[in-house]
């Protein structure tokens, strides 16, 4: 009997999830697009973290398992044979939506022109543009037998441009800068007509003006780019600190192991052959063709236009009315604990608390885990304006947040400047907890201790498109294990006990075991008993097959997840009693919830931490009990919304991940819904 869905196919059903958003004719146009670029950016990284890891895997497996698959009677060979068949077929899809959603823009007057279709009067316009601010910027390297090709950076592409100059090709390759300029230039409107133009295009038409030294015969340029293996070496060099390391990794991932180049499939043969020798990939087997343009990952920045109905209407935030009713945040949150559930409420509840903290003269302490934060992070500003007062401040920074490596480092410096004390996560774990800790000491000498606990990171931008909960609270119990934690990050040789708190790497998986036994318990005395959980992804083997007994013996287990489940639901003899439904809509559910009926007696934990051995096991991740009734219930309800939906949640089970579930039920499209919920719960605390 099959038990387990691969980790990385069950990955590719979830982009297949994303790509059926931007099919869905009920999506607004511009949305769809950008979903084309979510599902192309996803798929990026999918190659440069997991398909490299089962390259690696595959290549040193003699020497070293890099690779797990929870799958035991597939090969990793069998695997990338798999992965490549999945990824051709919805490429197959991403390509037909790609030219039926770029046709249906001229139904709304908008125009995507290239070098071929450019409207004589605009001629002037991008020749002035390209002489005055972008040629200057291009690189451009002509090539020849002594020329070695630079290294093509991962994330970037090129034009690979061949010349016949009297029968004899000569080949060149461009840099196309989008680290400089927008992907997409929008031209003059013309009347009631917009256009906007690839920025590569304005490279094309410019050809000439590039290469008339050679007196070429023809010319001719078309897109290739490149994927590398983005895992970060380490050596165990003592005399070099983490942020040097990190540093030179860096510069290292640009040389990683290419493993996928992507190409335009109407490139000449014997030009695409030249490059794949001058690259050394003449004999490698990820070598897949495309159409003219690549990275399409920037269609996330697709231009609105302005024009209403192609995108979704922006929500206004919800300003949560009760904390304003006392005199400072410190009362309010002394008072009462408090949620906020971005990006339904407004995220700058908890700036102003973090800002209120940094002048206050009696916060003597603050301290706060930084994974992945703003370029021009408000939070980081604020821990350095609180340093400049004289507290006592420190940022636990993970150096190693992939693909935040080099703006996590750019911090650390800045903080480190303005007098922080910024501590370079734990040896051997990544510190992805996303947690707070502020100390105040007033007048009476009693110390005031509040902790600030988050399903996602500290991080305003992605707030206001992730859904995240955020809890502050004053607990004694919850504060005291906070700034535990904190200790722990400071002398990481001391091991702590937690009472409230589940701690990974000590302490979350005996915890959800023995909840998960407990509720096993309940069931077989006839007590309440039901397990639920909302994740991004669930893929520990241990987990699982605790869960499998769980149904086994009648306890009802009910899923979210939106990305990667192994587990397979609805089985009979298995898996009966287990549901599971995926969202993908407006915003991106990214919140942990473990639920357990507990006779009763609900124990609500969020958390940091999937349900996946790398959370659980090799890194440090917070679970935060809440106690509070009232937030307990907004929990709840928000979680059985999120089951519920039924138009945008997807079933999960061995056979079905696109299917989306409907009945008869009153419509309940769940982001929407909580969003009226979370107002009208407002609108009643107010009144009160």
């Amino acid at each position: 009997m099959k038990k387990y869905i691969n980790r990385d196919i069950s990955w590719l059903k979830f982009n297949a999830r994303v790509l059926q958003e931007a099919a869905d004719e009920n999506v607004p146009l511009l949305e769809r697009i950008r979903f084309l670029g979510i599902y192309s950016n996803n798929l990026d990284e999918f190659y440069s973290v997991r398909y490299s890891a089962i390259l690696r895997s595959i290549q040193l497996k003699d020497v070293e398992k890099v690779y797990s698959n929870i799958v035991a009677d597939q090969t990793d060979e069998e695997l990338i044979e798999e992965i490549n068949t999945i990824v051709t077929e919805q490429r197959e899809i991403y390509d037909q939506l790609y030219e039926e959603l770029f046709k249906k823009l001229e139904d709304h007057n908008i125009y995507v022109i290239d070098d071929k279709t450019l409207p004589f009067k605009y001629k002037e316009f991008i020749t002035d543009f390209f002489n005055e601010e972008f040629i200057h910027n291009v690189g451009v390297f002509v090539l020849n037998e002594k020329i070695v090709i630079p290294p093509l950076r991962d994330g970037s592409f090129y034009l690979a441009v061949k010349m016949t100059i009297k029968d004899k090709a000569k080949y060149a390759l461009i840099i196309v800068p989008t680290h400089l300029f927008d992907r997409f230039i929008l031209l003059p409107r013309w009347g009631q007509k917009y256009y906007v133009m690839y920025i590569e295009d304005i490279i094309r038409y410019h050809l000439n003006d590039i290469f008339r030294t050679f007196q070429y015969d023809s010319i001719e340029a078309h897109s290739i780019k490149i994927t590398r293996d983005s895992e970060l070496n380490f050596d165990n060099d003592l005399e070099h600190s983490l942020y040097e390391k990190v540093i030179h990794s860096l510069e290292e991932r640009k040389k990683g192991d290419p493993v996928r180049l992507v190409y335009d499939r109407e490139i000449a043969e014997d030009t695409l052959q030249y490059f794949l020798d001058k690259l050394g990939l003449d004999d490698y087997d990820s070598i897949i063709p495309g159409g003219k343009y690549h990275n399409k990952r920037d269609l996330i920045g697709f231009p609105s236009f302005g024009i209403q109905g192609l995108t979704y209407n922006k929500i206004k935030p919800i300003v949560q009315k009760r904390p304003f009713k006392y005199n400072s945040y410190f009362q309010a949150f002394t008072e009462n604990d408090e949620m906020i559930f971005a990006p339904y409420h407004d995220y700058s509840l908890l700036l102003k608390f973090l800002r209120e903290a940094a002048i206050d003269p009696m916060v003597k302490k603050m301290k706060l885990t930084v994974y992945r934060v703003a370029k021009d992070s408000q939070i980081m500003h604020t821990l350095i304006n609180a340093a400049m007062n004289g507290k006592e401040v420190t940022a636990v920074l993970e150096l190693r947040a992939r693909f935040d490596e080099s703006n996590n480092a750019m911090w650390s410096k800045k903080l480190q400047e303005a007098g922080v004390n910024v501590i370079f996560g734990v040896p051997g774990l990544k510190v992805h907890s996303k947690i707070a800790y502020i100390e105040r000491m007033p007048e009476e000498g009693i110390a005031e201790k509040f902790a600030i606990i988050s399903t996602g990171n500290f991080h305003a931008k992605t707030a206001k498109i992730y859904t995240d909960y955020t809890y502050i609270t004053s607990n004694p119990g919850i504060t005291k294990e906070i700034e535990q934690v904190f200790k722990f990050f400071d002398k990481n040789y001391l091991i702590q006990t937690y009472h409230h708190l589940m701690v990974s790497p000590h302490g979350t998986r005996n915890k959800i075991i023995k909840a998960i036994k407990r509720e096993i318990k309940n069931q077989k005395s006839g007590l309440e008993a039901e397990i639920n959980m909302k994740l991004n992804s669930l893929a520990d083997k241990e987990i699982i097959d605790l869960l499998y007994k769980a149904s086994q013996k009648g306890v009802k287990v009910r899923l979210v997840i939106r990305g990667i489940n192994c587990l397979i639901p609805g089985k009979i003899g298995l898996s009966e009693n287990i549901e599971c439904v995926s969202i993908i809509d407006k915003f991106l559910e990214h919140p942990r919830i473990y639920w357990f009926k507990n006779a009763g007696e609900d124990k609500i934990y969020i958390s940091s931490a999937d349900m996946m051995t790398r959370n659980l096991d090799y890194r440090v991740e917070v679970a935060c009990p809440i106690y509070d009734q009232n937030i307990k219930k907004i929990i709840i309800d928000t979680f059985n919304l999120s089951f519920n939906d039924n138009v945008k949640a997807r079933i999960i089970d061995e056979n079905k991940s696109l299917t989306y579930r409907k009945d008869n039920e009153t419509f309940n499209r769940s982001q929407f819904s909580t969003y009226e919920y979370l107002q009208q719960l407002n609108e009643k605390l107010n009144e009160d």
